[in-house]
This record gives structure tokens, sequence and C-alpha cells, in this order.
């Protein structure tokens, strides 16, 4: 009942927020003030901690990983802005003489972002990630496995700035959740940013 429950307030929000943008985007065109719409592509690498909720061999996690993230977006000059976010996170590793294990996301988000500053700004991120899952061991051979989860939610805290027209630096804390399997990590992502006109 909780996952239905967490999937009907889901899509209100997604509906809320499209509604939202397209009223945005709607005023933004119709004005009488051109202004030249710009696309963005950021890319960003940075650790990331996982929130250890496994029961069997929890003292052997390696909760310290890595985080890969892609994202283009399309920046008006205004707060509001949309697009797609991927990427890669390594949740975890276990590592022992007998097995070694490796779970990892490939998330594949819209992503709504506002300007609360000049320089700071606020990412909501929903959609479907890609759980992979690779296991080795030593008596019974590999064990690979990918599976969908359907409803993935990535909050992001950043802050950037303009070094000239094209090029921005940044840093992100991004905290994702995977519904699926109930996986969540922390990451601190070092981001640059292109501009495109």
């Amino acid at each position: 009942m909780k996952k239905k429950q967490l999937y009907l307030a889901l899509r209100f929000a997604l509906g809320l927020l499209i509604c939202i943008f397209s009223a945005q985007a709607f005023a933004q065109f119709t004005s009488s003030d051109k202004k030249i719409r710009h696309w963005v592509f950021y890319g960003g690498i940075g650790p990331n901690i996982y929130f250890n909720n496994l029961v069997l061999a929890k003292d052997q996690v390696n909760v310290l990983n890595y985080s890969f993230v892609g994202r283009i977006m399309w920046e008006p000059e205004h707060r509001l802005s949309i697009g797609f976010e991927s990427g890669y996170n390594r949740l975890y590793t276990i590592h022992n003489p007998d097995v070694h294990i490796i779970n990892s996301t490939i998330p594949i988000q819209m992503v709504v972002s506002m300007k609360f500053l000049k320089t700071f700004y606020g990412n909501f991120s929903f959609g479907r990630s890609i759980l992979v899952n690779k296991v080795s061991t030593t008596n019974y051979g590999n064990f690979d496995g990918t599976a969908i989860s359907l409803a993935d939610v990535t909050l992001t805290i950043g802050y950037k700035r303009k070094l000239n027209d094209r090029i921005s630096l940044g840093t992100e804390m991004k905290s994702y959740y995977a519904a699926k399997a109930n996986d969540q990590n922390l990451a601190l992502v070092f981001m640059c940013g292109y501009h495109f006109k």
C-alpha cells in the first residue's frame, strides 16, 4: 500500500511541476522582450556515502564510493529551468575472500531546477533507474543482474560560478533514493558547465 501511495504522490508532484513549468515557459515565449535562450551541459564527479540498510554482511560493506553526473538543461533568463539527468552511482561494494559484490545504479531522470540566489540553486529530479548488481564468488561463479526502479528521487543543493560566457564551475550536494531496493546515498559532486548559445 505504501508503494502505491508513493507512486500516486510522485505522479501528482510531476503533474504539478509540469503545470508550473508550462505556465512559466508560456509567459516567457509570449513576452515582447526577445531574450536568448540557453542550453547548458553539466558534467561532474565526486565521492558518495551509502546509507547502509543491509542485514547480511552489514559490517563488510564499503559505504564510501563515487558518482558521475551528466545533465542537459534549458536555462532561460528566469529562475526556473528544466532538463534531463543521468550518470552512475556506485552504491556499495562488499569484498571478502569468497564473495565480491558491486551494487550500482544508472539514473534516468527529469530535472526541475530553481535559482535561490545569484549563485545558489536547488534541483528536484525524478524518474527511473537501472539497478546493476554484480556478484563474483570463488565457489559458484558469477551472478550478474539488472532491474528497473520506477520511482526514484534526487534532491540537490548546488553552487555555481561563471568563469566566462561559456564555462561555469560549481559543486553540488545530492541526496539519491532508489525506491525498489530502498537504497539511499549522499554525494558531493564537483561540476563543470558548458553553455551553448
